[in-house]
C-alpha cells in the first residue's frame, strides 16, 4: 500500500516528504495560447475546453506574472504559514513560444524567495529541441514538472475531441523528458465519447507502463460555451454519474505503481459554467467517494497493476 494510511499515494504527502513541510502550488496565467487554438495545428481547441474554467481566477491575463506569483505566495503565507512555492504555469500551453520569451518568464517565477519548483502544463506537440533545452536547464536548477495533456491513449478518441496531437506524439514527448531529472505529470480524462470502460482501463494500462511519476486523473466536465455542451444537449454525450467515476478512478488507482503519485482524482470549474456533472463542483465529495470505493474493495494502488 502506498502509506499506511492511504490506500493511494498522495500529492500532499509526497511535498510533505520532499520538501519536510506544506507547499503551496501558486497557479500563474501567463497569457500564452495553444496550437489547437491559434492555427499552429488547429483551431477551435478541444471540444471540451473553455480557457477560462482553469482556474476560479477565471482569466489573469492582464494581471502581470510578477503580480499573480506575489499574490499567490502572500494569500497562502497569510492564510496558511507556508513559505515554500511551486510555481505552476497552469492555463493553455506553457512551452508554445519563443524560447527566449520562455526563459524570461521561468526565470523570473524563480526569482521570488521561497520558490522550490517550477510547475510547467503543456502538451506533446509543443516540446521542440530548444524547447526541450531549456527545459533541461531548468531542470539542472530547480525541481521541475512538466504536466502533459494526454487525456486518452486512442488515437480515435483523441481525433473525436479535436486534440490535435496523437498517442506517438505523447509517447516521444514522454521518452524525450524522461531522460531528465524531472517529474513528469499525465492529464487522463474518464467519460469521453465514445470510450467505454475497457478503453479506459487500456489508457491506465498504457500510462502505467510509461516513465511517468504522477496522474491527474478527472472526470469530462461539460462546460457552457464548448463544442461539447453542443453535444450534451443533443444526446451525443452522457456524463458519469459520481458512482461510475469513483469505481473508474478505484480501477485506474489499482492499476498504477505503487510509486506513482496521484496528483489529482478529480476537477471543478466555475459553477455558473459548469452543466454536467453537478457532484464535480463537490471535490471533496468526489474524493471521499473514491476512498469509500477502495475501502469497499478493500483495495489500493497497485493491488492489480498489470505487468
Amino acid at each position: 500500500m502506498a502509506d499506511p494510511v492511504e490506500r493511494y499515494r498522495t500529492f500532499s504527502s509526497y511535498l510533505r516528504g520532499r520538501y519536510g513541510g506544506r507547499v503551496w502550488k501558486v497557479p500563474v496565467d501567463a497569457g500564452l495560447t495553444c496550437p489547437n487554438r491559434d492555427g499552429t495545428v488547429g483551431r477551435g481547441g478541444c471540444i471540451y475546453c473553455r480557457m477560462e474554467s482553469f482556474s476560479r481566477m477565471q482569466s489573469r491575463l492582464d494581471i502581470d506574472v510578477a503580480v499573480q506569483i506575489e499574490e499567490g505566495m502572500r494569500s497562502a503565507h497569510e492564510r496558511q504559514g507556508i513559505d515554500k512555492f511551486i510555481i505552476y504555469f497552469q492555463t493553455s500551453s506553457n512551452t508554445h513560444a519563443p524560447v527566449e520569451h520562455l526563459r524570461a518568464l521561468y526565470e523570473r517565477a524563480l526569482s521570488f524567495p521561497g520558490v522550490v519548483g517550477l510547475d510547467i502544463a503543456t502538451r506533446p506537440d509543443v516540446l521542440g529541441e530548444e524547447v526541450i533545452a531549456l527545459i533541461a536547464e531548468m531542470s539542472k536548477r530547480t525541481d521541475l514538472w512538466i504536466e502533459l495533456g494526454l487525456q486518452s491513449s486512442h488515437d480515435q478518441t483523441l481525433r473525436a475531441i479535436n486534440r490535435g496531437h496523437t498517442y506517438a506524439d505523447y509517447a516521444a514527448a514522454i521518452a524525450s523528458l524522461s531522460a531528465l531529472p524531472l517529474r513528469i505529470c499525465t492529464h487522463l480524462i474518464l467519460g469521453l465519447p465514445g470510450e467505454d470502460k475497457a478503453m479506459m482501463l487500456a489508457t491506465a494500462d498504457a500510462v502505467a507502463a510509461s516513465p511517468v511519476h504522477e496522474i491527474k486523473l478527472h472526470p469530462l466536465l461539460i462546460l457552457e460555451g464548448t463544442v461539447l455542451a453542443d453535444w450534451h444537449q443533443a444526446g451525443r454525450v452522457r456524463e458519469l454519474t459520481l458512482a461510475e467515476y469513483a469505481a473508474l478512478a478505484a480501477d485506474f488507482i489499482e492499476r498504477m505503481p505503487a510509486e506513482m503519485v496521484m496528483q489529482r482524482l478529480t476537477a471543478e470549474a466555475p459553477e455558473a459554467m459548469l452543466i454536467a456533472p453537478r457532484w464535480a463542483l463537490a471535490k471533496h465529495q468526489v474524493r471521499r467517494a473514491i476512498e469509500e470505493e477502495l475501502i469497499r474493495r478493500d483495495s489500493w494502488q497497485g493491488k492489480h497493476r498489470r505487468l
